[in-house]
Order: C-alpha cells, then sequence, then structure tokens
C-alpha cells in the first residue's frame, strides 16, 4: 500500500471533501457578489455540481494512478472507492 504524508491522505485513503467543499465555497463566495437571487442561484449550482466534481477529481486521479503504473514497470497503482473516500493501493 501506498502510504502519503500529506494532510489530505491518511493510511492510504484520500478523502475528496475539501477539495470540493473549496470549489463550493469558492463558487458561492464568486455568486455572493451579485444581488440575493445570484447568490442563491449560485449556492444552488454549487450544490447541484458536487457529485459531478467528486467523479471528476476520481477520474483525474484515476488516470494519475493509470499514469504512475506505466513508470513503475512491475508495480500497479490502483484506486479503490469506499463510500466519499479514495483508497490508494
Amino acid at each position: 500500500m501506498v502510504a502519503f504524508g500529506a494532510s489530505w491522505c491518511h493510511s492510504g485513503v484520500m478523502d475528496l471533501t475539501p477539495y470540493v467543499a473549496s470549489l463550493r465555497d469558492d463558487l458561492a463566495a464568486a455568486a455572493a457578489v451579485g444581488d440575493e437571487a445570484t447568490t442563491r442561484a449560485g449556492s444552488s449550482l454549487a450544490a447541484a455540481l458536487e457529485p459531478a466534481v467528486r467523479l471528476a477529481l476520481m477520474n483525474a486521479l484515476s488516470d494519475l494512478a493509470g499514469e504512475v503504473s506505466e513508470k513503475l514497470g512491475d508495480r500497479t497503482v490502483s484506486l479503490r472507492l469506499s463510500g466519499r473516500e479514495v483508497q490508494v493501493v
């Protein structure tokens, strides 16, 4: 198992929630510069996009694992999904 030292990963498990939350907050902040209706619309859009953003991040990680596996030669990096977390193996 691959062990990363970064704060976003513990015991080979990566929690995507901070990245999704950061994007949601950024979108809400951008919408907040408008009127009340724009702010509400931005918040609704951010919530609706959350599953798509999470999937896009998982796809990017999967592509990364494939590229790293190619460079390793005889070893393979793979991802396993466990709820909302991605386990790097």
